[in-house]
């Protein structure tokens, strides 16, 4: 967390825009993800990718935020405005600077008027991308409430959850076409909104939280911490105290769970008995949300590919065992997600279009594909 002086200091520099200004915890702004809302001034903390925030403003011409991090480079943040029939418009993205000490523009019109702005976080906490602290926004024009229907969750308040690896942490999602030989990724290619998780969270207009580490596990014979130590962490940096209050009032009506590539490693290391353990394991995972958010309601959504499928016979297992305990688990069969896909990597087995076996936004686009119509189907 910021100094409290250093915090002082923006917010004072933020006080110089005219017009309306409102604390980043005020009920004006509508926030989903897992974040912190300080006491102290200093607005919300977050650090997961795909936290997003949202305000509405009216005869307004300017929308700004001031934003700080812990870091040298902080993350990524993408900006959109409501318009046009549509409400997710993308109008701006930007690295969060630490040496910045004025607003960040979100939103600019040459005529004043009303729009709806939404802030999402587009990289993952791995890439060192520290905590971001988001303080105020502030307008020439007036902050509103948000309608119920605008609201993140919409008027139903609909919620889902993202469990996984480096595939739902974005990896490599916009490397370049044609850049065969170099597979870093330091966040510089890594958009959430660009992922399989966010294209169902705009479809479905839910309110989601993700929570994704690269080449992480469900099974403990990977070794060091996995993925049941950062579910229970607010930031990633917390795991592996369990942080996160599951009785705090956010309960997801689905957790859709992609895990399994990175299991391969401890599953091979087991013998005969590994992919029972994977099986055990993801049933274990599931329980244990569920009991933590004090809800069998919970729709659990798993899935096999696109980046490997050497897991569906465990995937299956923990799909039937988890129903016969009486939770709501289903598959989606995202195997062909990238069967369309140009290639970056001739040499991918499973024809994805990232690097290293990785789907890139046309493979992402496969599996929202995939999985939208059983989702909606299944609520």
């Amino acid at each position: 967390m910021l100094p409290y002086d250093a915090m002082l200091t923006l917010l004072l520099l933020a006080q110089s825009v005219r017009g309306d200004m409102i604390n980043a915890s005020s009920h004006l702004a509508d926030w989903s993800g897992r974040s912190l809302f300080t006491s102290d001034g200093g607005g919300v903390m977050f650090d997961w990718l795909g936290v997003t925030a949202r305000v509405q403003v009216t005869n307004a011409t300017y929308v700004g935020a001031t934003i700080a991090t812990t870091a040298n480079r902080g993350t990524r943040l993408k900006a959109y405005a409501s318009g046009q029939g549509f409400m997710l418009f993308p109008q701006v993205q930007f690295w969060v600077d630490p040496r910045l000490t004025s607003p960040y523009t979100l939103w600019l019109s040459p005529n004043p008027e009303s729009t709806i702005i939404t802030l999402e976080n587009m990289v993952a906490p791995q890439y060192s991308t520290g905590t971001t602290s988001v303080l105020t926004f502030e307008t020439d024009g007036t902050f509103k409430a948000l309608p119920p229907t605008a609201r993140l969750g919409g008027a139903t308040n609909r919620r889902i959850e993202f469990v996984g690896d480096s595939i739902t942490a974005a990896t490599n999602i916009v490397r370049p076409e044609g850049a065969t030989h170099y597979c870093g990724d330091g966040g510089y290619q890594s958009d959430w909104s660009q992922t399989y998780e966010a294209l169902l969270c705009h479809r479905f207009g839910a309110s989601c939280s993700t929570v994704a580490v690269g080449g992480k596990c469900v099974m403990r014979e990977c070794g060091g911490l996995q993925m049941p130590d950062y579910y229970l962490a607010t930031m990633y940096a917390d795991a592996p105290q369990a942080t996160y209050n599951f009785s705090a009032g956010w309960v997801p009506d689905a957790v859709f769970i992609d895990l399994g590539t990175n299991d391969m490693r401890a599953i091979s290391k087991l013998g005969p008995s590994g992919m029972t353990a994977f099986a055990n394991q993801t049933v274990n995972f599931m329980l244990g949300a569920s009991a933590r958010y004090g809800s069998r309601d919970i729709e659990f959504f798993l899935n096999a590919g696109p980046m490997e499928n050497a897991t569906m016979e465990g995937t299956l297992s923990a799909v039937a065992q988890a129903s016969a305990a009486g939770l709501r688990a289903t598959f989606v069969d995202m195997r062909g997600a990238c069967a369309g896909a140009r290639l970056h990597q001739p040499d991918d087995s499973d024809q994805c279009d990232g690097c290293a076996g990785h789907p890139g936004i046309e493979g992402h686009r496969g599996m929202y594909e995939a999985a939208w119509p059983v989702m909606a189907r299944v609520m």
